[in-house]
């Protein structure tokens, strides 16, 4: 009952910051939408190509360094693994692991293709700090596309496994295009503006999916906890109602024994 009262207070907290930091991982999104679906027709075609093309893809898995959250964290995993291998003859996949919880299942199957994991990131709440880390990491490297895997949070009881697909740097380049109707009024080069823009918008989409993983973590687990109660007290109502048979059963037995005495000692 204690851990349905501790999640539940969590819960409060992670969806409040959520609420105020979630429009702004949304806005980020909206505005590099165009973007994202010349992206993901980008892969597709690629994907109907020649044979020996591979689109070189970052996957960001978040998942929690806590367990007794019930199915978030498999489900997850189970989406990458998914990812991974309808793909395997198309993209050339890098796992960034962004909780604990879900190395044990993925490096099984996927392991070699762990690029950085980084643990302990729930254990307090989570900041753009932490984000922008992560996607410097990622910066640092050369991807087509970026997937973040994450628990959408729809309800205490439902959470959405999703796939977020953002575009890679090099593309954004070669797509600056898409901008021509913003006017940036800055002094550095266009393709530092990118850059900066680039990074900037990686680390607010992971920062929002940190933040509404971290929401379904403990949705999930408060849910758990209070099934886990529930089944506590319907078994000990069981073993209760078992032992008290088991007792009027004893208690029965001898009372006719000791009346079947006296019966033998008056005959």
């Amino acid at each position: 009952k204690l851990r349905v009262v501790v999640a539940s207070t969590k819960l409060r907290v992670v969806q409040r910051m959520y609420d105020r930091a979630g429009p702004f991982s949304v806005g980020m999104g909206h505005f590099f939408d165009r973007l994202g679906e010349a992206a993901e027709k980008t892969v597709e075609e690629t994907s109907a190509g020649p044979e020996g093309v591979k689109t070189k893809e970052a996957i960001v898995a978040i998942t929690s360094d806590r367990g007794l959250c019930g199915g978030v964290n498999s489900a997850i995993v189970k989406l990458v693994k998914r990812n991974v291998e309808a793909h395997s003859d198309r993209i050339d996949a890098t796992i960034f692991l962004v909780g604990d919880k879900g190395k044990d299942g993925l490096s099984r199957v996927v392991g070699k293709l762990f690029a950085a994991s980084y643990k302990d990131v729930f254990k307090s709440p989570v900041t753009f700090d932490l984000a922008s880390i992560i996607a410097e990491e990622i910066s640092s490297r050369s991807f087509d596309t970026i997937a973040i895997c994450y628990n959408k949070f729809k309800s205490v009881i439902s959470q959405i496994p999703t796939k977020k697909n953002i575009a890679g740097l090099e593309f954004m380049k070669a797509n600056a295009h898409l901008f021509d109707e913003y006017e940036f009024d800055t002094d550095i080069d266009n393709n530092q503006v990118l850059m900066d823009l680039f990074e900037f918008q990686l680390a607010a989409q992971i920062f929002g999916a940190c933040l509404e993983n971290s929401t379904s973590e403990q949705a999930a687990r408060m849910a758990a906890m209070d099934n886990a109660t529930r089944n506590a007290k319907d078994m000990l109502s069981r073993l209760t109602l078992l032992y008290n048979r088991q007792r009027q059963a004893v208690i029965t037995s001898e009372l006719i024994e000791i009346i079947s005495g006296a019966e033998a000692l008056q005959g």
